[in-house]
């Protein structure tokens, strides 16, 4: 996980391999309310009109 704004609800996840950041919305989330900087994350990616985004993030 590259970076969560807590304030703003929406972080940055940096995937493996080094593909584009993928943007996501606090309420995403599951089973956690924030997460942090350098956290392994799992999550799915769903297509919308300004590309990708992360869906049903969670700690890895």
């Amino acid at each position: 996980m590259l970076s969560f704004d807590a304030v703003g609800g929406f972080g940055l996840i940096a995937p493996y391999g080094g593909d584009e950041d993928v943007p996501f919305q606090a309420q995403s989330l599951k089973f956690v309310d924030r997460l942090t900087r350098g956290q392994t994350v799992i999550y799915a990616i769903e297509q919308v009109d300004a590309g990708v985004r992360a869906v049903e993030v969670r700690p890895a």
